[in-house]
């Protein structure tokens, strides 16, 4: 129900009626209470009138008992009524349907052959053999009254608040629909105005350095930058691979391995023995979302933070456990480099799992180095004991080499 009294997803009116198959004259009572449209308003016309318009079915034309126009013919005489009166015309007596008045002569012959002209009496008028009922003076509707002559004053009033409160609603509709495009407008307006801050902003910046773009803003590779790294799978000794990955391992590496953005992963299964060596290379380029001028350095010093808060802020949802993050220092590429060494343990279904991370970052390029451990008690194959600092030194010295071949 809305706050005006009303049922919105109910038909109104006369279509409210359930299947709209009520009998036109029973209107109001047609209608169960709790399918009206304002169960709680008074219907439009009174049950008076109801009444009385069921009074005044039996003076219709073409019902058993009721007269042409509501009134009853007096006996003898009619119009267009039925035998025993006399019809204006050939045979007939004075106008049509009435009787001769005093002092009048008999327009014709008697519609008898043996009756004679009846004696004229001045004073005396027919027996009248039929009376018609009293009915019910209507008053005539004036011109200039505001309501119908049926309508009752009740009647107008419960009619003004239906309309009264349709338009309420029709009204907060329309103003709901007034504040959804005010809001839209805003919103709009405020990205707009946005972007052309932004626009602003980076058009304002004063003169700088050669390749820069909009002021200040660094739209390509800065000298010492790198647009290219090596591939890991070719660049890792294979005395380094011999020495912390003994025995046959197997090598994976993705289909395009080349460019900005190369990895390779070597695996060792040799009970009790089971290592995973992972190393990626990125070089990130300069972008409108980096901090400070949007440089490729820039950009991979804002990658390097978001891996480092990562593992000492792990999300709810990332199924990572906290790690124990330590900061090295002695990677190659003195002050333009930096590093960080991140230790996890995963416990899942039984088996230990001991990583070792490491992240360098030199200019515009992060190295990545990951070593990991199984140890497994359970099931066909055992694996361990793990020590975390073998994995440690492992990774340390993997992405030493990997850092050695880009700060040259």
């Amino acid at each position: 129900m809305t706050q005006h009294g009303s049922f919105p997803g109910r038909p109104r009116g006369r279509r409210a009626r359930q299947n709209n198959d009520g009998p036109e004259w029973q209107g109001y009572d047609a209608i169960p209470q709790d399918q009206r449209e304002f169960p709680d308003l008074a219907p439009i016309r009174p049950r008076e009138a109801r009444e009385r318009d069921g009074r005044m079915q039996g003076g219709q034309q073409g019902q058993p008992g009721g007269y042409q126009g509501g009134q009853a013919p007096a006996a003898g005489y009619g119009g267009q009524y039925g035998g025993g009166g006399y019809q204006g015309g050939s045979g007939g007596y004075g106008g049509q349907g009435q009787a001769p008045q005093a002092g009048q002569t008999w327009g014709g012959q008697a519609p008898w052959p043996d009756l004679q002209e009846p004696q004229q009496h001045p004073q005396q008028h027919p027996v009248q053999q039929q009376t018609a009922p009293p009915q019910e003076e209507r008053a005539p509707r004036r011109q200039g009254d505001e309501a119908p002559s049926w309508a009752e004053p009740d009647s107008v009033e419960a009619f003004s608040e239906r309309w009264h409160r349709r338009g309420l609603e029709s009204r907060d509709e329309q103003r709901s629909g007034r504040r959804k495009r005010r809001r839209l407008l805003i919103a709009g307006g405020a990205v707009v105005a946005l972007a052309i801050a932004v626009v602003v902003y980076l058009m304002s910046g004063g003169p700088g350095a050669a390749n820069l773009g909009f002021g200040s803003f660094v739209t390509n590779f800065l000298p010492g930058e790198l647009q290219q790294v090596p591939d890991p799978c070719t660049a890792v000794p294979a005395a380094t691979l011999n020495q912390y990955l003994p025995g046959t391992r197997k090598q994976a590496a993705p289909p395009l391995n080349s460019g900005a953005n190369t990895q390779c992963t070597w695996t060792l299964d040799s009970p009790p023995t089971y290592r995973v060596l992972e190393v990626q290379l990125q070089a990130y380029s300069p972008s409108g979302l980096a901090s400070g001028n949007g440089s490729a350095t820039f950009a991979a010093e804002d990658a390097y933070q978001s891996f480092e808060n990562g593992y000492t802020k792990p999300g709810p949802k990332s199924g990572q456990p906290k790690a124990t993050v330590t900061d090295l220092s002695g990677m190659p590429g003195g002050n333009q480099t930096s590093a960080f060494q991140a230790t996890q343990v995963f416990n899942r279904g039984g088996a230990v799992t001991d990583v070792a991370n490491v992240y360098v970052r030199y200019r515009n390029v992060i190295v990545t180095v990951i070593v990991d451990g199984l140890d497994q008690s359970t099931g066909g194959k055992k694996y361990g004991p793990v020590s975390m600092s073998d994995l440690t030194t492992a990774a340390n010295t993997v992405a030493k080499e990997m850092a050695s071949q880009i700060a040259k």
